[in-house]
């Protein structure tokens, strides 16, 4: 059985949603971008999933306060809100 191209990305990135941020930035740091891997055509320019928060799919969907373009953080692993 051959590996498809899903699975090679789902092995990579298991937890399917992520938000990037600089891991060599004091922190809070602002979050950089915000990835859904698993729909992607091609993650070859995506963070490894270990430099990346992995974020819930409620939390993903939540537009309103959570997963937002501008505002968001990262500090001790965890999504902040950033001014």
């Amino acid at each position: 059985m051959t590996q498809t191209a899903l699975d090679a990305v789902k092995s990579a990135y298991p937890a399917r949603y992520y938000a990037s941020y600089d891991t060599t930035a004091a922190q809070p740091t602002p979050v950089t971008g915000w990835y859904d891997t698993w729909g992607m055509s091609d993650v070859s320019n995506v963070p490894a999933a270990t430099e990346m928060i992995p974020i819930s799919e409620s939390d993903w969907n939540n537009t309103n306060t959570f997963h937002l373009s501008i505002g968001s953080g990262v500090q001790d692993g965890k999504i902040i809100d950033y001014t």
